[in-house]
């Protein structure tokens, strides 16, 4: 089995570098539509030129529609989505398990995965998502190899992992977090086009304010409270490729559509060659660690940028 490369697509000139440097699979959101900025989004004529110039050199477009419905806009994202594979959109990553259900009706040949927002946590709803119509799922990137074979044994839907490792599993798992919405909503960008006032971050009206990177105090009443982060920062993962693709891991997702293009153009490149790598037999990747490092190291920097920004944007909403 070829693994394949899902990389982010944040911007047109992100699309053209990912693509070029070997993604397989791009990754798109529609502005109002997925849970990200709407800086990290793109307008429906990006997305279709998007689509054209992965198919043009033998990749794919995947388009992210990961946040919830409500029953008066429902048919508005089934309407996109058909617009989407019209022009060229070979799936989507979905949160929802009714929109989920009407794309597999309505579009009976594209591919769905399901979205981290779903928190797949164990072998139940490996099976469920694969009943309710689902090709692929995202794994939780603090399972191991021996959950990620428990899956494959339990379902044959396609298994899809983020390109981290953990460092420390911290107070949260990623999945269906909602913290965000309690911390601010604010008012849709008309650019977004939708009809309501205020939305939170699983309703597309942005940003996940990385709630759980910010420093929070953990302590027993009237003990010394200790500072922690809610979730610890994930890193980039490079040596359990070779076991996770022989343990039935097909896809690889690369994140960070908010990112500078150069680094994901980088990022690309990199495990673009170590997948060939392990697609050609190779089970060591040590001989990376030093360009891995660098990249680890980029990656952190960049990271902790944005969750300022973020941060600092949730607070100027109170103004």
């Amino acid at each position: 089995m070829i693994a394949r490369l899902l990389a982010p697509a944040g911007s047109l000139e992100m699309a053209h570098a990912a693509v070029d440097q070997g993604a397989d699979i791009l990754y798109v959101g529609p502005l109002g539509f997925s849970r990200r900025p709407y800086e990290s989004e793109m307008s429906d004529d990006a997305i279709r030129e998007a689509a054209a110039y992965a198919r043009s050199r033998g990749a794919e477009l995947r388009v992210v529609l990961n946040t919830f419905p409500t029953p008066y806009d429902f048919d508005r994202f089934v309407d996109k989505a058909l617009r989407y594979a019209a022009d060229g959109a070979s799936g989507f990553i979905v949160t929802d398990i009714g929109l989920l259900r009407a794309l597999r009706r309505e579009i009976p040949d594209t591919v769905l995965h399901v979205s981290i927002g779903s928190g797949i946590s164990n072998l139940a709803d490996a099976a469920f998502y694969r009943d309710a119509g689902a090709d692929v799922i995202i794994l939780p990137y603090r399972w191991d190899v021996a959950e990620i074979e428990s899956v494959r044994r339990a379902s044959d839907i396609g298994l899809e992992t983020f390109l981290f490792e953990t460092v420390q599993t911290g107070k949260l798992c990623p999945g269906k977090c909602i913290m965000s919405s309690y911390l601010r909503f604010r008012d849709w960008k008309e650019v977004e086009g939708s009809r309501d006032f205020h939305g939170s971050a699983n309703r597309g009206a942005k940003e996940c304010y990385r709630v759980c990177q910010a420093n929070w105090e953990f302590g027993a009443v009237g003990g010394d409270p200790v500072e922690i982060k809610l979730r610890r920062d994930a890193r980039l993962m490079l040596a359990q490729l070779p076991a996770f693709v022989a343990a039935g891991v097909s896809c690889f997702k690369l994140s960070g559509r908010e990112r500078p293009v150069g680094m994901i153009r980088d990022l690309v490149r990199f495990y673009r060659r170590a997948i060939d790598e392990v697609a050609d037999g190779a089970t060591d990747l040590g001989h990376h660690a030093a360009e891995l490092a660098e990249l680890r190291g980029r990656w952190v920097r960049e990271k902790a940028k944005r969750v300022d920004t973020l941060m600092d944007r949730a607070a100027s909403y109170v103004a």
